[in-house]
């Protein structure tokens, strides 16, 4: 908490913004959850937490007015960036001219083929609308053999639902799916007012770092397992799973971890939920 305080004040000390852009430019539009970020320090930190390099590749979804493909450019070999907002070309081409290392894709990231987009493996940075961040994770998820490394900002309250420990309100499918395969931490907090406009909650920034910790083999049927084994929050293990195994089995596998009957979902950590999977 402290390093996350500590972030905060970062945020808001020395605002430095991008000189060679007006805001008024540009027509923020609602629907697409437009929220941009212009303070230049603030950007190259973020670009520092992403951990890039002079020789990465970086895939960026939601270019919005450039100002962090700028940055990611000016450090990264090369910047791929998906910006579905045709209105903000002109601004994007002349980030283009300034950083030529930079590679628009003017479509929704959703809807593209990135399986021939590059070669080799790339780090993800990326300010992802609020209404579509589970959806772009998960997509990048199916991907996971094409990346280092994942570094979304989202809403704060999400950010910290993928990062949560198990025995907490917020943890549940999507901690345990992400934790079963990746590194989650949350380096910095970013304070509405740093965007413009500026939204209703504080964002975060949340970092995916693949690991191959517990070997799944059938990743989607894990999946399926941990979304079944939540059906219903307020029931116990036992009772979600009994569409599917038989009670009496699923008792004594959970005794064998020093669980019992009685034991809710949200008490089991990652690796026993793994455990769990693969005894049953």
């Amino acid at each position: 908490m402290e390093k996350f305080n500590k972030n905060l004040k970062n945020n808001n000390k020395n605002m430095q913004n991008d000189e060679n852009f007006s805001k008024n430019d540009i027509n923020f539009k609602k629907s697409l959850g437009q929220n941009f970020l212009f303070d230049t320090n603030l950007l190259n930190a973020i670009v520092s937490d992403g951990d890039v390099e002079s020789n990465d590749l970086v895939l960026e979804i939601g270019a919005g007015a450039g100002t962090l493909t700028k940055a990611l450019a000016m450090k990264a070999k090369k910047v791929i960036s998906f910006e579905i907002d045709k209105s903000l070309i002109p601004i994007l081409e002349s980030r283009k001219k300034e950083c030529p290392n930079i590679e628009f894709y003017f479509q929704d990231f959703m809807d593209a083929e990135i399986d021939n987009l590059f070669e080799g493996k790339a780090r993800v940075v990326a300010n992802i609308p609020y209404y579509i961040t589970t959806p772009i994770v998960f997509r990048l998820v199916q991907k996971l053999e094409k990346f280092k490394s994942i570094m979304v900002l989202v809403q704060k309250e999400v950010a910290e639902r993928f990062a949560s420990p198990h025995g907490t309100k917020d943890y549940g499918t999507t901690s345990i799916i992400l934790q079963s395969i990746f590194e989650v931490s949350i380096p910095r907090i970013v304070r509405k007012e740093c965007f413009i406009p500026p939204p209703k909650v504080d964002s975060a920034l949340c970092k995916l770092v693949p690991h191959n910790k517990y070997q799944i083999s059938d990743f989607k049927s894990f999946k399926d397992f941990v979304h079944l084994s939540f059906s219903m929050r307020r029931k116990t293990l036992v009772n979600n799973l009994k569409s599917l195994y038989d009670k009496d089995k699923v008792v004594n596998v959970l005794q064998q971890f020093g669980y019992n009957a009685n034991t809710r979902p949200e008490d089991i950590s990652v690796e026993n939920f793994i455990k769990i999977f693969k005894n049953l």
